[in-house]
């Protein structure tokens, strides 16, 4: 089985094999303690025998610390016997090595996780030379100062200063009377030899066997990639009891997801004095939340175990808990029940999570005491406290505080404070300073601060400047014709009827016969009956043709009319809002609409917009771009078309949401309204003949064509 993972299968299989079971764990335990005896007394004897000589004894190295200081990390080797330690730096990655030649390990720690204050981890190693040499080896993720000096109790303190250590800390004199000093660089290895040291035999402290191997473990080469997810997994615990417990505590800090640990709060900061500068609220929230989600979550930290227990009692299982952590575990009475659970390789602390959410049980960290209870007693217990802390807050006496705002109405800001305070407390705005006056207890003030530091800020602004461009173009085109003929012999005649209409032409000269209208006046003569009568009602051009005598007369008008409009309107209106503010720019004219009398009375006048009018509302999101809320309508008066002498209205509208980039620009057209129409006004059968038909119709062609569109282009104000 791997180093730093044990298996715990067989344990709490029932009752019937727990004599056994302890028996074997005795000889493995009694095993452990003699078994690093008798191997350095074996190597010690093969010395004295090969050399015939008195055996040079050799150092103990018999644990390896980490201690966390203000000023760095401190690594403590406790060693008995004569030391020469040798200080040396290796770089790509940084290393500080501390070879102790002549020194064997007496220690079953290989690695120690640090993962903090520019450090890493230690790892220890030994090789199989004679005499052999230990290696401690500290990785480092930069590089920093180092100094190695004595300690006491049988220690070798060798202590790194990370660069933001050396920055807080003040340079003292040094008291020790040994002191190896060395600034890791990116040059090549560096030894420094320091005098021995003979530190005396600790009590109780065996030596282990030396490794087999031939070449330093986990020194050379540096760490491999398959190898870092392991040893960011394994954490054994390197020190005795009552350190594993601290240490366990230290992991237990840390929230599991689902956890009912209370998380400690940091320290609150105090208000501002000064006004705060415009901010995206979206992207500032954005931003706590990642950062929020990148530090909290489940993190396992505990040593890799294996568990196979089948029907084993709760409380069997919590008693293993306290043997692998060191944590003093108090369970409620009213934990209860049977367990059986199979794990390989699984963090101690979060097989008790896994097991705590299977039995509906929390648990409590208080200092190194860890107490397991059921959600319902942690929930009374919860409730009873909050019932304390609310009776507490009805005696105290209530204090009255003044908060002048700068950026929100006081007015606006009322409902929201007022559901931070309890029964005790209130709040009024004073519209004139833009102010508000809170009553409540003390222990409220802080929270309420803090939530008027939040909502009292400069909200960013939005310039939105719209290009409006509406287009009108018209086209008419009126044919019209006049035929007017006659014949007659004094018995027969046939021509046009002079109820159709007259030719406007007078014919002087001419005897008045049957098929023509006389004159009258100075200017007497004669007219021609119209046979078609589809004249150009505002004629721009004309041409006719007359030919009279006595016996037949004829006269053809045509007139024509033509009209081409092309109308352009350019409104570039441009104005600033704040974020979620709406914006409105509109233009145009107010039609009287007149309504008439009623039971007597006069004729009343009202009058209905008919304006141009874009509404706008920006939203910035925490990506800097902007969420646009647009309205756009056109509504103009037709007065072609009345109804009892008031004209209708033509309204065109568009509504839409888009996202556009800070200074980008979204078109918004389609409001398009195109008229085609053609009337055509002809004598029955004789219109209908290609071609010649035309001499007995008129033809009136409208065109329209009216189009409206947006460019909006929105910028953020940088304030």
């Amino acid at each position: 089985m791997p180093a730093g993972k044990k298996n715990f299968g067989r344990e709490f299989t029932g009752r019937a094999e727990r004599k056994p079971v302890g028996r074997s764990e005795m000889r493995k335990q009694l095993l452990g303690v003699f078994l690093p005896l008798l191997v350095v007394a074996l190597m010690a004897a093969a010395e004295t025998q090969g050399t015939g000589t008195e055996a040079n004894p050799h150092a103990a190295l018999q644990k390896v610390s980490v201690v966390r200081g203000q000023d760095g990390i401190s690594v403590e080797i406790t060693a008995r016997g004569q030391l020469t330690p040798q200080l040396s730096t290796l770089n790509r990655p940084e290393r500080v090595v501390l070879d102790l030649p002549n020194t064997v390990m007496a220690t079953a720690q290989s690695r120690i996780s640090v993962d903090g204050d520019g450090v890493k981890g230690v790892r220890v190693g030994m090789d199989g030379q004679k005499p052999p040499t230990t290696r401690v080896v500290i990785d480092l993720e930069r590089a920093c100062r180092y100094e190695l000096v004595p300690g006491s109790d049988h220690k070798l303190v060798l202590k790194l200063h990370p660069a933001s250590a050396q920055a807080a800390r003040k340079p003292a004199a040094s008291t020790a009377p040994l002191v190896v000093k060395k600034e890791v660089a990116a040059s090549k290895p560096a030894v420094v030899a320091a005098p021995a040291l003979v530190l005396p035999a600790a009590e109780n402290k065996p030596a282990a066997s030396s490794s087999s191997a031939t070449d330093y473990v986990f020194v050379e080469p540096s760490y491999k990639a398959k190898d870092a997810p392991a040893a960011a997994e394994s954490k054994p615990a390197v020190t005795a009891a009552p350190e594993r417990a601290t240490e366990a505590a230290a992991k237990f800090s840390e929230k599991p997801e689902g956890s009912l640990l209370p998380t400690p709060s940091a320290s609150m900061q105090a208000e501002a004095a000064a006004p705060q500068p415009a901010v995206n609220m979206a992207a500032e929230q954005k931003a706590q939340m990642e950062q929020h989600h990148a530090t909290t979550g489940p993190k396992y930290t505990g040593e890799p175990i294996s568990v196979n227990l089948k029907d084993v009692d709760l409380k069997d299982f919590f008693r293993l808990v306290h043997e692998i952590s060191g944590l003093n575990v108090v369970l409620d009475p009213n934990v209860k029940g049977m367990l059986t659970i199979v794990l390989d390789d699984v963090p101690w602390d979060q097989a008790l999570d896994i097991v705590l959410k299977n039995n509906g049980l929390a648990r409590q960290l208080d200092g190194n005491v860890l107490r397991i209870a059921t959600m319902d007693t942690l929930r009374k217990e919860a409730e009873a406290r909050r019932a304390q802390q609310e009776a507490e807050a009805l005696a105290v006496d209530k204090v009255t505080v003044t908060r002048f705002l700068s950026y929100a109405h006081s007015k606006d800001v009322v409902p929201t404070i007022k559901k931070f305070l309890t029964q005790r407390g209130d709040v009024i705005s004073d519209d004139r300073t833009n102010a508000l006056i809170i009553s409540d207890i003390p222990n409220v003030m802080p929270a309420v601060d803090r939530l008027l530091t939040q909502l009292d800020r400069k909200t960013q602004e939005v310039e939105i400047e719209a290009r409006v461009v509406a287009a009108t173009r018209s086209f008419a085109r009126d044919i019209g014709t006049q035929l007017g003929f006659g014949w007659g012999n004094g018995h027969d005649a046939v021509g046009g009827a002079s109820s159709v209409g007259t030719t406007p032409t007078q014919v002087n000269g001419l005897t008045p016969g049957y098929i023509t209208v006389g004159g009258s006046g100075s200017a007497a003569g004669t007219q021609i009956p119209l046979f078609s009568n589809l004249p150009v009602t505002s004629p721009t051009s004309g041409l006719t043709f007359i030919s009279a005598s006595n016996n037949a007369r004829i006269d053809f008008i045509l007139t024509l009319a033509e009209s081409r409009g092309l109308l352009k309107i350019l409104s570039r209106p441009r104005v600033v809002t704040q974020n979620n503010i709406q914006a409105l720019v509109r233009q145009g004219v107010r039609v009287p609409i007149v309504t008439q009398a009623q039971l007597g009375g006069p004729p009343t006048v009202s009058y209905v917009d008919a304006f141009l009018r874009l509404t706008v509302i920006p939203q910035i999101t925490s990506e800097g771009t902007i969420f646009l809320n647009v309205d756009v309508e056109n509504t103009t008066p037709d007065f072609g078309r009345t109804v009892q002498g008031n004209p209708t209205l033509i309204t065109q509208q568009a509504t839409t949401q888009v996202l556009v980039t800070d200074g980008g620009t979204v078109v918004i057209g389609g409001v398009i309204q195109t008229q085609n129409s053609i009337n055509v006004l002809q004598v029955p059968l004789l219109g209908d003949i290609p071609v010649f038909g035309n001499l007995f119709k008129r033809r009136t062609v409208n065109t329209s064509n009216q189009e409206l569109i947006f460019f909006i282009t929105p910028r953020i104000i940088q304030t």
